[in-house]
């Protein structure tokens, strides 16, 4: 399937579907989606749980519908079955669209786009739905979803000036590109704190309250809404606390092998079920002469996220091997496939520390 030829297709389905990632970068595309008025249906999957998300929604997917994945990939059983969908004659058809790394070998399959770069620049899922549309001659022109008097949900797209259509694209522009500097880490880098800002305001709202109010800021101009400033400056006071807590609160565990990686490496444990991002930047730069990289567990979640600096370790081949991917810098994996063996280390090295 030729992409750049795609997007002009997506009006011809009867219905479109979105499996997508739980993040950021996941909620992303659909947002976009609806920006440029194109209804679908969205699902949020986790990582470890995509093939077989895939594999049930082929088995629901009607004639003349289109699935989309964003921001995950695919294992290869589950690859072979989507060219198979793909070849069907009656109209059913899948594409992904992912950025990461780890995913490249899915672009052997004409059905599948995985850029993690271009032109220099780090890619991330939304940027790359955003370019597909745009690129196609779409425009934005943002569905508006009305609830009626029996709970039903309706959709409408009202009729836009030129001059309201070029203001609301600037609009998008901003949270696509807010998206991926705060996916790439580059905000980071470049000191844009707004984007993690955004990200902050994510994960306190509910999922489909920060898609409305996202879409209300591309209607009418106000990326924050007044609860959530609210919830900025008081987040910000927290965050200090638990870097300062935090890095008192770090075990050093020296000298493990991963898989993935061929030499053993020196991971710093954190415990926390916040700021996983800002939490691990901080300790991998604050750390840098003691460990490779930091670990910062979540019990209540069984994940791990995993963040480091500089180019020594990828990331994302360690976290592949454990039921998760990511980028070279920052991935994520399940704490469970770790196994019993790393939190032994892990309370070992605890008991060294405090002796």
């Amino acid at each position: 399937m030729n992409f750049k030829k795609l997007p002009k297709k997506l009006t011809q389905y009867a219905q479109i579907h979105l499996i997508t990632h739980t993040d950021l970068d996941g909620i992303g595309p659909s947002i976009v989606l609806d920006a440029f008025g194109i209804p679908h249906i969205p699902y949020y999957v986790e990582t470890r749980k995509i093939d077989e998300a895939v594999i049930e929604k082929i088995a629901e997917l009607q004639d003349q519908e289109l699935l989309i994945i964003t921001d995950l990939s695919v294992n290869e059983e589950t690859a072979e079955a989507i060219s198979a969908v793909n070849k069907e004659p009656n109209g059913r058809h899948i594409i992904l669209i992912d950025h990461h790394a780890s995913a490249l070998y899915l672009n052997d399959y004409g059905w599948a786009e995985v850029i993690p770069e271009k032109n220099g620049i780090k890619m991330s899922a939304t940027t790359l739905m955003f370019k597909n549309l745009f690129d196609a001659g779409f425009e934005v022109t943002p569905l508006q979803r009305i609830e009626q008097e029996d709970g039903e949900e309706s959709i409408a797209i009202p009729e836009y000036t030129q001059k309201e259509k070029d203001t609301m694209l600037t609009r998008v522009t901003h949270f696509v590109e807010n998206v991926r500097l705060y996916d790439t880490w580059d905000w980071h880098a470049l000191s844009i704190q707004e984007a993690a800002d955004l990200n902050t305001i994510f994960y306190a709202r509910r999922r489909h309250e920060f898609a409305k109010d996202r879409m209300n800021y591309i209607l009418n101009g106000s990326l924050f809404t007044e609860a959530d400033q609210q919830y900025l400056d008081f987040s910000k006071d927290e965050l200090r606390k638990i870097l300062k807590k935090k890095s008192k609160q770090m075990i050093i565990v020296e000298n493990y092998t991963l898989k993935g990686h061929d030499e053993p490496i020196n991971i710093g444990v954190v415990e926390t079920d916040s700021f996983f991002s800002e939490l691990g930047n901080h300790l991998a730069e604050k750390f840098e002469e003691e460990i490779d990289c930091v670990f910062i567990i979540s019990l209540v979640k069984d994940k791990v996220s995993l963040r480091s600096i500089g180019q020594k370790l990828d990331l994302s081949k360690i976290a592949k091997e454990y039921n998760g991917g990511g980028h070279p810098n920052a991935s994520g994996c399940d704490l469970s496939a770790l196994g019993m063996d790393f939190i032994s280390v892990i309370f070992e090295a605890q008991k060294k520390s405090i002796t």
